[in-house]
């Protein structure tokens, strides 16, 4: 096969870096190049930023994606110049997969994958040692046959195996929120899939300090809770959820399915509120610092701009968030009114005005 340089293949993350140290690909990504095929459909699981992609690329193989991340597919488009193409059952030769941090969004896919086979695919797993856990050695074995640990190299793991065929079920999990007299209908790898996010429980705690909005932009939704929550309170405000992960997409849509089945709302996989041209009322974010296994801050502030850029005179963005992260500072940035409206011993709630 060709040999891909990743250092030199000038790529970027998404959205674009403010820590200048890191970067759009780790040994483990180089690892999982080493063993594609020339000239074969080759399918790639969470392709990061999309160096595996661009590797595939070089090869002169065509690379099929599972990926649940809007930002990384729209790394894979910026950094190949090719819309990323999505498995839908079509005839693969091999897999390379990127163990993700949660498991449970592994064994979901992998049950994707399964389920459109019909013979065994020889499939390569990698991550970071850190990162790779027993959880995810045990589903590798439940689900592949005659897997080998390979050689770790550079802290990269890799373990090569035989996905079997088979005819699985993927199920949402249910989470009562008693409290609110909710139920959340959660995909699996869905943020908060076990238990609800105790940011998002003081936020809701503190709802009445809201505005009573008619349009209303809950960024980065997750399963949907802060929006049931705010339906609740005012249920003719006009709501649009957005979040870059599919699985949380889908978990919103069920949980309103299930708990609001006449509400009206808008629901998008997307970059936050990137190619927006609405003018909100209010803004809602709970903002990751985040993406995939790095600490980083970026996703935050791509959504503070964006949310700016969806706002008039009279709107207001709220934000909650943990206290160590002094998002207030960066908030001058982009506002002229920011004000801590309250706050306990783990997370500051901030409005923002223009």
């Amino acid at each position: 096969m060709t040999q891909f340089n990743f250092s030199t293949a000038n790529l970027s993350r998404y959205p674009a870096k403010h820590a200048k140290d890191l970067q759009a690909w780790d040994a483990a990504d180089e690892y999982l190049a080493k063993f594609i095929s020339d000239q074969a459909n080759i399918l790639i699981l969470n392709d990061a930023f999309g160096g595996i992609n661009c590797a595939v690329h070089a090869s002169a193989s065509n690379p099929l994606h599972v990926n649940d991340s809007w930002c990384s597919l729209k790394a894979i488009e910026i950094n190949s110049n090719h819309k990323p193409q999505a498995y839908e059952g079509q005839k693969i030769d091999l897999g390379l997969i990127k163990l993700p941090k949660s498991i449970s969004l592994l064994e979901a896919q992998l049950k994707h994958v399964c389920n459109q086979l019909d013979k065994p695919l020889e499939v390569y797993f990698s991550g970071m040692q850190k990162h790779v856990s027993s959880g995810h050695l045990d589903l590798l074995k439940q689900l592949c046959s005659d897997l080998q640990y390979l050689p770790t190299e550079r802290k990269a793991r890799m373990y090569k195996g035989m996905l079997e065929p088979a005819k699985h079920q993927i199920q949402t999990s249910c989470l009562p929120v008693p409290e609110l007299n909710l139920t959340l209908h959660n995909a699996a790898g869905v943020f908060a899939e076990q238990k609800i996010d105790i940011g998002s429980r003081f936020f809701i705690e503190n709802f009445k300090l809201l505005p009573c909005a008619k349009t209303v932009a809950d960024v980065g939704c997750g399963n949907g809770l802060l929006s049931l929550a705010y339906h609740q309170l005012h249920p003719n405000a006009a709501l649009t959820l957005t979040d870059e992960s599919l699985a949380a997409v889908e978990s919103a849509r069920s949980s309103f399915a299930f708990n609001f089945p006449n509400a009206t709302y808008q629901l998008a996989h997307n970059d936050g509120l990137f190619g927006c041209e609405q003018i909100f009322d209010l803004i809602l974010i709970n903002p990751p610092f985040h993406q995939q296994n790095t600490v980083t801050t970026d996703i935050a502030m791509s959504m503070f701009s964006q949310a700016k850029a969806c706002m008039g005179p009279a709107s207001e963005l709220w934000i909650v968030a943990n206290r160590h992260l002094n998002y207030q500072a960066d908030l001058k940035r982009w506002f002229r009114n920011v004000l801590v409206a309250t706050q306990n011993d783990k997370f500051v709630i901030i409005r923002a005005k223009r």
